[in-house]
């Protein structure tokens, strides 16, 4: 009993690697501040490499698609942890790599696709909050902002549509179509006051509602019920958002 929960819990000694590997990365990264962006490229160097090594050891069955999910959750999971509080650090470097942990044994596999449609719904607030949050706080121009969220918005798409669309040529279509449209959401968000975290989570309301009914309509015909379905949680998402908003 003992050793099948073992099995179960830790299939994979680089996947346990790769956690601890992370969470120790991100303990010294924001120690020594004065070497904080040398040590997040050496920390990113080395996650790449780990990520793409799975891929290796797991003999073709991790294929390069499915390492663009862990390397934007690494960026996303570091980038975050920048605006957030001391006294949260610690809590938050744990549930970072336990996460990282998470995605790498089921969202990454193929034949997980819930897990992974899940995950990367995570990711894609995690790393567009990491982006709107340094046009908030440095005033980078939104130019460059709107290229970084139409690169994650496509990424992340594009590894997710991979898996119900028939040929690559038709996810890349999808995703970039599914990129320009949240590009296009993000630069309206930028005239509003609204703080990087709100407009984030709007941007993921709109990612589920796009990506779930293209979903559907792989499956059979979308039907106006189907619509009204994820219209409703979308609505109901912003709603709660915009309640709660900070404004600035």
């Amino acid at each position: 009993m003992r050793l099948t929960l073992t099995r179960y819990l830790l299939p994979s000694s680089h996947y346990v690697l790769l956690a601890l590997l992370f969470f120790a990365g991100l303990q010294l990264a924001f120690w020594l501040h004065q070497w904080i962006v040398p040590l997040f490229a050496g920390l990113f160097v080395l996650m790449v490499i780990g990520i793409l090594l799975v891929r290796i050891e797991e003999q073709g069955r991790f294929r390069i698609m499915q390492a663009i999910l862990p390397i934007l959750a690494v960026i996303g999971l570091t980038g975050f942890g920048l605006f957030l509080p001391p006294q949260l650090l610690q809590l938050y470097f744990i549930s970072a790599s336990l996460l990282l942990f998470w995605l790498l044994k089921h969202g990454a596999k193929m034949a997980y696709p819930t897990w992974n449609w899940t995950l990367s719904t995570i990711v894609f607030f995690l790393d567009t909050a990491a982006l709107l949050g340094v046009r908030f706080h440095l005033y980078v121009p939104i130019i460059i902002i709107l290229g970084g969220l139409l690169i994650i918005s496509f990424l992340i798409s594009l590894q997710a549509l991979r898996r119900i669309t028939p040929t690559v040529s038709e996810a890349i279509l999808i995703a970039l179509t599914i990129g320009i449209g949240l590009t296009q959401l993000a630069w309206t968000l930028q005239f509003l006051p609204l703080h990087y975290v709100v407009q984030a989570g709007i941007l993921v309301a709109f990612y589920y509602v796009f990506f779930h009914l293209i979903s559907v309509s792989y499956e059979r015909p979308v039907r106006f019920k189907d619509i009204a379905e994820y219209a409703l949680i979308g609505a109901a998402a912003l709603g709660i958002i915009l309640i709660n908003a900070r404004w600035r």
